[in-house]
């Protein structure tokens, strides 16, 4: 009897030590090497290649009329107290303000730019002595009628405005004219990906695996320290102003898969 029961317990731990001793391994038809997640269970993972893909970039731009003027208007006027010289400015811009108003210039449009008074040396003494005050003040207007850019400054001048500086022409809503150049920007990039294709003999999948936005510019036409005093001489010959075009310019990068015919 107590050889019976020694032999039956010596089977019961040999099948323990067969059993905790084996391990299951997954294949992978691969052949990549196994990773081993413990001594029993081996997971086989499969390589994967990275897909063939062409690199595109792409711009567009779009053409626009400005429609939209800023411009300062400046009043200079100098008296040898400085009270004379501000109350003599103030008339003169007063006058101005008046002037590009009767030419369509709204109230809201126009805002004080600079005001300052100044002493005026003569340095032929010594020490220099002041001999009187210059007082300039100016206005920043904005002209909704691009026709009337020349009227309006024509008229300022006649006023009594000394002088005029950073005309800038530009559109009052680019937005539109930037979706069309972003569209066109696309179709450039688009374009050149299937002439990089025709050219290596593949075929591209149809639809972009990314797209991607990489730059905008809009610049507005500027005329800076454009002085037109002398056109005062001519009252009836306003200031002649040319808007040219704007250009809005959008860019992108697309990247295409190369379509290889396994589906992934």
């Amino acid at each position: 009897m107590k050889k019976k029961a020694l032999a039956l317990a010596l089977c019961i731990s040999m099948a323990a030590v067969m059993f905790t001793g084996c391990k299951t391994v997954v294949q992978n038809p691969t052949g990549t090497t196994p990773q081993v997640i413990s001594p029993e269970v081996t997971i086989q993972q499969e390589s994967k290649e990275e897909p063939n893909v062409i690199n595109v970039s792409g711009s567009g731009e779009i053409k626009l009329v400005p429609d939209i003027a800023t411009v300062s208007i400046q009043v200079r006027t100098y008296n040898e107290k400085p009270a004379a010289a501000q109350q003599e400015n103030s008339a003169i811009m007063d006058a101005v303000i008046e002037a590009v108003k009767a030419a369509g210039v709204k109230d809201a449009d126009i805002a004080t730019d600079n005001v300052s008074l100044n002493e005026r040396y003569n340095y032929k003494k010594t020490p220099a002595v002041v001999v009187g005050y210059d007082m300039v003040t100016s206005i920043k207007i904005t002209i909704r009628d691009i026709d009337a850019v020349g009227k309006v400054l024509s008229d300022a001048i006649a006023a009594g405005a000394t002088g005029t500086y950073g005309l800038t022409l530009t559109v009052s809503d680019s937005s539109a004219a930037y979706q069309q150049a972003l569209k066109a920007a696309i179709d450039d990039a688009k374009g050149k990906a299937q002439a990089i294709a025709e050219a290596l003999g593949v075929t591209l999948k149809p639809i972009p695996s990314a797209v991607n936005e990489q730059s905008s510019s809009y610049t507005p036409n500027a005329a800076y320290n454009m002085h037109t005093a002398s056109a005062a001489e001519d009252a009836n010959a306003d200031v002649s102003i040319s808007p040219g075009e704007l250009t809005v310019e959008a860019q992108v990068s697309i990247e295409y898969e190369i379509d290889t015919g396994t589906n992934n």
